[in-house]
């Protein structure tokens, strides 16, 4: 039986490996943060640039989550990615990363995406929308199946919140 504290390393490694050659074509941009938040960077989150890219800024957050098997959610209980979702938001506004991608996998389920960015309809389409109140304000959770969102082309999807030096 694989240890919790391994398989949440196995994902973030696979999910920055995958995300690394989605944004940028090249497997090693992006890593795991070593140290689980340890130690501080320019960015926060579970994986981020781990190697100058020619953006100006990084503006998104990625956080993984694996396993939670009693925490999957459904139509009627969501409340735990409602505060993974708000903690990841709060973190971002510290670093200027406010595009939230918190990617997580349920045992047994497919690895979802939530996001706070809604992806152009004519490229795909939430699987689900989750209402979020923070401060009074209600915000919406983008849920996209993550395999599906890796075949679409990154820079239709983010090119216009991308600037670069």
């Amino acid at each position: 039986m694989v240890r919790s504290k391994e398989k949440g390393n196995k994902m973030e490694r696979d999910t920055a490996k995958a995300l690394s050659f989605w944004m940028f074509n090249e497997e090693h941009t992006l890593k795991r943060e070593p140290t689980s938040g340890a130690f501080k960077y320019n960015y926060c989150g579970d994986i981020f640039p781990m190697k100058q890219i020619d953006w100006a800024q990084f503006p998104f957050l990625i956080e993984t989550k694996t396993g939670y098997e009693q925490h999957t959610p459904t139509l009627w209980q969501y409340s735990k990615i409602t505060e993974w979702f708000i903690k990841a938001t709060n973190e971002g506004k510290q670093h200027d990363q406010h595009i939230i991608l918190l990617i997580c996998q349920f045992k047994n389920k497919p690895t979802l995406l939530f996001t706070n960015y809604q992806m152009p309809l004519e490229y795909i389409l939430p699987v689900s929308i989750i209402p979020i109140q923070t401060n009074g304000d209600i915000n919406w959770i983008n849920v996209y199946l993550f395999k599906e969102v890796l075949k679409l082309n990154f820079y239709d999807i983010f090119g216009n919140k991308i600037t670069y030096r």
